[in-house]
């Protein structure tokens, strides 16, 4: 008894466990799996159903399984006694390290003996042999081996089959209607992101008049340039004027630059009428003007001259109508033309740096402050 213990032990070890001290893939993952499925189970004489083959292969760097199709397509296999009307290929599909390959069979059967029986579909051994990568590019071929596939019942006249598990009908998907839902689903995405910009394209041109300056009561109300456009060109057209003055000192056409620009900042500051004109054809800016861009989508190109003078600026303070930190910059930029005026003007003109140079950077701060003034108002 004892001696008999030990000779199960010992074949139990050898069967169980490898020489070489480990698993390999083939004692933990089937090499492949087969299985066939029916498009009905019952049918008449002489009515075409679909049998579909479906299989799953091993397919990795170092084993690879390969079938012998070859007696699987529809011009070499057999299934009598139905016989085969058509059938197709559906390309393969991969999935991790498994591949996918599909046999569509048309089959029929018209003998009469088979009236009222379950026929089988015969069963189908599947050739194949794995082969396995050994050392960097060497290749092992194996033996030849055998999936057997089991018969597949049909019931000729009946509802279903007398061996039958499951009375549900399966779906008739293959892998050939799996890539026409996806070539589908790949055309109404591809239509979807076409709508959305142009949708997107439909949005941009709705909104493209908010970014006018609202109509006013009349046309030229709705044609003037807003203030906060041309506050950001008077302070752009007086850094200019400052690396001017860097380079060349003051000139009596640094003067005039800033003095032209200035005049309109504080045309815009006090609310003064100032005179606006499309930029020329030409694209040249006339002598004496100050070019203003407005719009982000459709820009518009105008030219701005005022002939506001310091008396004027100081006047409009007077008056009581602005804030305090508004008065403040009025009276800066004001101050700011008399010495400009003067320095310009004068016959002998004392022209002090320093006092110019002041000039043009309290002008450039109370211009960029109204810019930032306008746009919170304006939000």
């Amino acid at each position: 008894m004892k001696r008999q213990l030990v000779v199960a032990l010992l074949l139990f070890m050898l069967l169980w466990c490898p020489p070489s001290g480990g698993y390999s893939w083939a004692q933990t993952v089937e090499p492949i799996r087969c299985w066939r499925q029916a498009s009905t189970g019952a049918v008449t004489i002489g009515e075409t159903f679909t049998v579909t083959l479906t299989c799953a292969v091993v397919d990795v760097a170092e084993s690879r399984v390969v079938p012998d199709e070859s007696r699987l397509n529809v011009a070499s296999i057999q299934m009598a006694p139905f016989e085969i009307v058509g059938g197709g290929h559906p390309p393969d599909l991969r999935r991790g390290a498994r591949r996918f390959f599909q046999y569509d069979y048309q089959l029929r059967i018209i003998s009469p003996d088979a009236i009222g029986r379950d026929v089988n579909v015969p069963g189908l051994a599947i050739s194949y042999r794995v082969h396995s990568t050994v050392g960097g590019a060497a290749s092992l071929e194996g033996r030849d081996l055998s999936y057997l596939l089991p018969p597949l019942p049909i019931k000729v006249l009946s509802l279903v089959p007398r061996d039958a598990t499951d009375i549900r009908d399966a779906a008739a998907a293959s892998f050939a209607t799996a890539g026409a839902l996806g070539s589908r689903a790949s055309l109404f995405k591809g239509l979807a992101l076409a709508l959305g910009v142009l949708a997107a394209g439909l949005l941009v041109f709705a909104l493209a008049p908010l970014a006018r300056p609202a109509a006013g009561a009349g046309a030229r109300a709705a044609d003037r340039l807003p203030d906060r456009a041309v506050f950001h060109a008077a302070a752009a057209a007086l850094d200019d004027v400052r690396g001017r003055v860097a380079r060349d000192g003051w000139t009596d056409d640094t003067l005039a630059a800033a003095l032209q620009v200035m005049r309109v900042l504080a045309a815009a500051l006090i609310g003064h009428p100032r005179g606006e004109r499309p930029l020329p054809a030409d694209g040249t800016v006339p002598e004496g003007r100050l070019l203003v861009t407005d719009g982000w989508i459709r820009p518009r190109k105008v030219t701005l001259s005022s002939g506001v003078t310091a008396d004027e600026a100081t006047r409009a303070v007077a008056a009581g109508t602005h804030t305090a930190a508004r008065a403040q910059r009025i009276t800066g930029v004001a101050a700011g033309l008399a010495a400009l005026t003067t320095a310009l003007y004068v016959r002998t003109p004392a022209r002090d740096a320093a006092t110019l140079d002041e000039a043009v950077a309290h002008a450039i701060s109370a211009a960029r402050e109204a810019a930032r003034e306008r746009r919170w108002a304006r939000r």
